[in-house]
Formats: structure tokens, sequence, C-alpha cells
């Protein structure tokens, strides 16, 4: 190789070199109810941490047989409990970093909660088998007031289809997150004692990047996050 050509080939190895390593983005799964929060809450970690959150986003039942399969997750942000509590039984996920990082809401949009024992509704919810927050909203319409009602039920894959059931005009009435709801929508809340909690855990994923997603896990229930996890109307873990 001619000496000038050997020289080139040096002094581009070296500026390799020196450029700064990029680190790779913290994969999280997240549920869709909480997709437009962990998109604020991963900005706001970046900024003072240099970590970069790269999201993807599903009904819970639906990432929890993703991580199953083994999906490159690092970290899972469930709209529960119990598919975290799985995953950590199954050796999938750290049973030690399981936590809980928020509590969800349910809201009515469409009309008032009496709406609900308006025969000949159209009503959107979340496919129960694999959305929390459909859970919830089956057992909302199981309450005595509204369980003998005659109405058409929406079921969409997940909390966040179930909003654009509403949003298109699919459906008269949507039981969706409250954090789904925008600036100036109308809507009902529903009481916290015609379900059973949404507890939302999240849990670190075995053989990812566990320390920068037990990072993240932590920064998310802790003071930094909680503005974040107030303005979408997320309650406090107990």
């Amino acid at each position: 190789m001619p000496r000038r050509k050997r020289l080139y080939a040096l002094l581009l190895s070296l500026c390799l070199l020196a450029l700064p390593a990029v680190a790779e983005p913290l994969r999280v799964a997240v549920a869709a109810n909480f997709r437009a929060t962990a998109e604020r809450a991963g900005a706001a970690f970046e900024r003072e941490t240099g970590t970069s959150v790269l999201l993807s986003s599903a009904a819970t039942g639906m990432l929890y047989n993703q991580l199953r399969h083994g999906a490159p997750f690092d970290l899972f942000l469930a709209a529960d409990a119990e598919r975290p509590r799985r995953l950590a039984e199954e050796g999938v996920g750290l049973a030690a970093s399981r936590r809980c990082y928020a509590r969800g809401r349910l809201v009515l949009l469409g009309g008032p909660l009496a709406a609900l024992a308006t025969p000949g509704q159209r009503v959107a919810i979340a496919n129960p088998t694999v959305a929390p927050y459909g859970v919830a909203a089956e057992a909302v319409l199981a309450r005595p007031p509204f369980a003998e009602i005659e109405r058409r039920l929406l079921r969409g894959a997940s909390v966040q289809q179930a909003w654009q059931f509403h949003a298109t005009g699919a459906a008269n009435l949507a039981l969706v997150a409250r954090s789904l709801v925008g600036d100036g929508e109308a809507s009902a809340s529903i009481p916290a004692d015609w379900h059973a909690p949404i507890e939302q855990q999240g849990i670190v994923v075995a053989g990812g990047r566990e320390e920068s997603a037990g990072a993240f896990l932590a920064w998310l229930t802790g003071p930094s996050a909680r503005p974040i996890l107030d303005r979408d109307g997320y309650d406090p873990c107990p």
C-alpha cells in the first residue's frame, strides 16, 4: 500500500476511535394507556441521564405474550400487576425489580354515567382478555344499574383503540383510561369502588439492559416523574 494511502487509513481509524460511542436506547414495552405518558417521561429521563428510551406499545396481554416468546425488551410497563407477576415466576422478569409505578383511573366518554343505563348505546371498551382497562370496564357494565341493558359492545384491541372507536363516532360511549382524555374532552369519572384497582406494575426483563431499565423504573416512581403522571391523571401507588 502506498505511503499516502497508509497514512490516510491511519488518520481515518483515529477519527473513528475519537467519535463518542452511541449507547443503545432502552427498549421499553409499554401498555397502550401509558404510551403518551411514557413518551414524556422518557424524554425527561433522557435529558437528566443521557439514556434514550425506545417505546413499543400494545395491550398488556399482547406485550406479555411477546415477552414470553423472547421479544427483545429491557423493561415492561404493564397496566396490571398480574402479568409482571407471571413474568417473574417464569424467570423472564427479575422478581426483585417488580413494583407499582402508577394507579390508573377509568372514565366514561360520551355522556354522564346514567347514559350507561340507556338501551341501544354503542359502548366501546378494551378487550378484557388482553387489556386490564377492559376488565375494569366489564366490571362497571356488570353492576346492577347497567347489567341488564341491551347495548352493542365494541371491543378494541387496546384501550387506545376503544378511545378511537369513540373519537371516530363508531361508539356513542367509551370506557377508557383517564390518561387518554384530551383537553376539553368531556368525560365522567368512574367511582374507584366500581371495579378492582388498576395497579400498573413494571418489571425489568432478565438478560436485557438490567441496570438502565432498573434506573428508569426507579426514576418513574420517584419525585421527578410525579408531575408528569399527575398531569395525565394517574394516582400514586399505595
